[in-house]
């Protein structure tokens, strides 16, 4: 009997051991980040679902991540929901970077997305919703990326 116990113990001791290893590992990381002009969600260390791009002619909110291939250079509605509070953006169509998917880009003036901004800031979750369907994204630091945004654009 005393042999089975052992086994037992053996086998759960090693179960054990098993998971922490793996929780060690971690999952794709995704957060809030900034760089270079550019502030968005990312998935390990790929901008999606949304960001924000400083140019000469304003900032470029860009949607990605939805699948699907939309009308390059087609015009769509981009509804934008922070924790229930509604905004709506006219977008383009562009190419994405993965065959066969697009991404809508949407350009104004800073102080044209200074509301939207404020509430990203501040929000728990961002929903999305355009032509190819809808998805959510946390907000978890989403107010440290925006301010780096914001010192890098004005």
């Amino acid at each position: 009997m005393k042999g089975r116990q052992a086994a037992g113990l053996a086998l759960l001791v090693g179960a054990v051991i098993l998971v922490a290893a793996l929780a060690a590992f971690p999952a794709r990381a995704q957060i809030w980040t900034a760089s270079d002009g550019t502030a968005g969600y990312a998935v390990a260390g790929d901008y999606t679902g949304l960001s924000f791009h400083c140019g000469p002619d304003g900032i470029a909110m860009i949607f990605s991540g939805f699948p699907g291939k939309l009308q390059d250079g087609g015009g769509y509605t981009v509804g934008v929901s922070v924790d229930g509070t509604a905004f709506l953006y006219e977008a383009t169509a562009r190419a994405g970077e993965a065959e066969g998917t697009s991404i809508l880009v949407s350009r104004g003036a800073p102080a044209g997305l200074a509301e939207l901004i404020a509430a990203l800031r501040k929000g728990r979750s961002v929903e999305i919703s355009g032509p190819a369907g809808r998805y959510t994204v946390p907000l978890t630091g989403s107010g440290k990326a925006l301010d780096k945004l914001r010192q890098t654009c004005g």
